[in-house]
């Protein structure tokens, strides 16, 4: 039981929320963990494949998943090529947001993580920086998809209008996934990093580790949302603020990603800063 369609990122750009959403619609079955980062790995031998296939809920008849990690070409690649000989042509769906605070949110995410603990002004010209700026080159991610997979397949949808318009946004991806529309909560905002930020360091780290992706893989979604919430009772972690002057280097290294972008989708996303 393989997914139909995928959300591939961006990281830091709703996608925990459209996780939600997805999950509420009665037709799709959406993997128990919301990323599985299955494809980063090499082709699965058949006994990994029935164990992610067995993430899947087999009584609803679309299936999807939910992993950021997919646009990072950078550090994982050859993701697109090893999900089109898994799945074949699946839809595929990629949330934007302005490239530049999308990276300031990874960066408040990881430092509230415990996963980096350099300061922004320390950035420049580190492996971090590269690794955090990788997932905010939209097009290069596209173009990386399009060398396997046939441009209608990948939809491109503006995390402003997600938050401005969930409703018609996610009718939009419905649509492409070939489902009727269903109604969403007025309000609702998923993945707090503050929530995040309360959780012990070493409570954090435990769950990322293996033995702790282990213990957590039988629990639903709802479950892991109820034991984050359980854990979050520490002092929140509060991430320093960017320079300007960084700011404007991060603008400056992703405008021409950003205009082969706009060029490619049509699409104004209006509201970024680049």
């Amino acid at each position: 039981m393989l997914p139909d369609f995928i959300v591939i990122g961006a990281m830091k750009s709703g996608t925990t929320t459209l996780y939600q959403y997805l999950s509420m619609h009665p037709g799709i079955g959406m993997s128990r963990e919301k990323e599985t980062d299955f494809f980063l790995r090499a082709d699965p031998a058949p006994a990994a494949l029935a164990a992610y296939g067995a993430q899947f809920d087999h009584s609803r008849p679309v299936h999807g998943e939910v992993c950021p990690n997919y646009t990072k070409c950078t550090d994982f690649p050859g993701v697109p090529a090893r999900i089109h000989r898994t799945c074949g042509p699946v839809r595929l769906i990629y949330v934007l947001r302005d490239p530049v605070a999308r990276a300031e949110s990874q960066y408040r995410h990881m430092f509230a993580s415990g996963e980096i603990t350099v300061a922004p002004a320390d950035l420049p010209g580190t492996r971090q920086l590269r690794h955090i700026m990788d997932a905010s080159f939209y097009h290069r991610q596209i173009l990386a998809y399009l060398e396997v997979f046939a441009a209608d397949s990948i939809q491109v949808i503006d995390f402003d209008a997600l938050v401005r318009a969930p409703q018609a946004t996610m009718d939009r991806i419905y649509d492409h996934i070939g489902l009727p529309s269903h109604p969403i909560p007025e309000s609702g905002t998923y993945n707090s990093s503050e929530e995040m930020s309360r959780i012990p360091a070493p409570l954090l780290r435990l769950a990322r580790a293996p033995l702790g992706r282990r213990i957590l893989r039988p629990l639903d979604r709802g479950a892991r949302d109820a034991l984050r919430r359980a854990m979050a009772f520490g002092r929140i972690r509060k991430a320093p603020p960017f320079p300007e002057n960084l700011r404007a280097q991060m603008r400056a290294a992703v405008a021409e990603d950003a205009r082969m972008l706009r060029q490619h989708t049509g699409m104004a996303f209006a509201h970024w800063s680049v």
